[in-house]
């Protein structure tokens, strides 16, 4: 078995593909677009206002020819926002099914250590850093930016790191930023100011790279993006026999994550269901065999099984908005509170903002998922390709 932390990055499907796994099991999925030229999360534009609707408070822009945002009222915060303007909007989320993309008035830019953003001039350490001394180091580091009129957030990247190396980023970032919306000024609706960088090199920046051991790609472009900032941790794979696919089995993989079922090594199996409202998990026995253990024992282990592997398909097929978990139902309160404090735990390994929220009245576990990027079976253009062929299987 690979033990390694890796990240392969190779065509698949007609797009471009990112992929983050650990132990040959892949936990995080990452799509590009077929057309090169379509709009992505990041990308900064001049809008123009085509629309205002009260009766469901939002606004409608257009960021391209045929292209429309919807933008929320509640981020036009002095409440001026007329039909026909023109405005900076920055994406913000991707277009689900036949939802449009969303979009922000206050752009931000993201870094390795970083994000800037014309939203707020407060400068904020993440909670994720809570060592205080590391804390009060930073703190100290941020006040050099007191005068700056955009705010910034320093990442978890941001522990441990030379303040040099931070402040180098700060200052790049701040000045591309003040660049971006300098030049808004003298644009018009449909412009694009700022590309954003490929998803695949956020997603990387949001690493720490000691928790890396590889990225690999098969694709000469990509490699030579990424050797540049990832040093020997980039690999440039290149075998007309034996494909990155095939080496690493990705194909395979992902078309199992379209499937509903998903079994467990210790016989049970997971359900998982996507409607319109909310996605439902359901945690079944299945074929497993209580043995000589206790039926709460039995219970208790496969609620633990069904918790680890619950939270990587979450973040695998990209599951957001509400999600509710129903377990195995267990008689003791001290197995309920270990089985939480492990599910929390193992969602806040998610890079995308995830909370555990309650146990409702009926045992169901209720969790939500910020909405950023599409499903997964979306964002492979796989509505459905593989579906009968995994019930099938299962």
């Amino acid at each position: 078995m690979d033990n390694r932390r890796q990240i392969a990055i190779t065509r698949l499907f007609d797009r471009l593909l990112m992929v983050y796994m650990e132990d040959g099991r892949i936990y995080d999925v990452l799509a590009g677009e077929p057309d090169a030229d379509a709009p992505e999360v990041g990308d900064i534009y001049v809008g123009r206002v085509q629309n205002i609707l009260q009766n469901i408070h939002a606004a409608f822009v257009e960021i391209k020819k045929g292209v429309v945002c919807y933008l929320p009222l509640s981020e036009c915060r002095d409440g001026k926002l007329r039909g026909g303007e023109d405005r900076v909007v920055q994406i913000k989320k991707a277009a689900v099914r036949t939802k449009q993309p969303v979009a922000t008035l206050y752009p931000e830019l993201a870094g390795r250590f970083c994000v800037v953003s014309t939203r707020t001039a407060e400068k904020g350490i993440s909670k994720k850093i809570t060592d205080d001394r590391e804390r009060e180091r930073l703190r100290e580091m941020l006040a050099e930016f007191s005068e700056e009129e955009y705010g910034i957030l320093l990442r978890t990247n941001a522990a441990g790191t030379e303040a040099e190396e931070i402040r180098r980023e700060c200052r790049s970032l701040l000045g591309e930023l003040h660049r971006c919306m300098e030049e808004s000024g003298y644009r018009t609706g449909g412009s694009l100011i700022r590309k954003e960088a490929p998803f695949y090199v956020k997603y990387i920046r949001s690493c720490r790279m000691d928790e890396l051991d590889r990225i690999i790609t098969d694709s000469p472009a990509v490699y030579e993006e990424l050797s540049g900032f990832c040093g020997d941790r980039a690999v440039f794979y290149q075998d007309e026999a034996y494909s990155l696919d095939k080496l690493l089995g990705l194909s395979s993989k992902l078309e199992k994550a379209l499937g509903k079922k998903v079994w467990l090594k210790s016989g049970g199996s997971l359900v998982i269901e996507p409607t319109e409202a909310l996605t439902v998990i359901d945690v079944n026995s299945s074929r497993a065999v209580a043995g000589k253990r206790s039926q709460e024992t039995t219970f208790f282990r496969i609620n633990c099984e069904a918790a680890r592997e619950a939270a990587r398909q979450i973040r695998m097929r990209n599951i957001s908005g509400i999600i509710l978990i129903d377990f195995i139902d267990m008689k003791e309160r001290e197995n309920q509170k270990k089985l939480m404090e492990l599910l929390r735990a193992e969602l806040e390994r998610d890079k995308t903002r995830t909370a555990l929220v309650d146990i409702t009245k009926l045992g169901l576990v209720e969790i939500t998922r910020m909405k950023v990027n599409r499903p997964l079976r979306e964002a492979l253009g796989m509505q459905g390709q593989f579906a009968e062929k995994n019930e099938k299987n299962f």
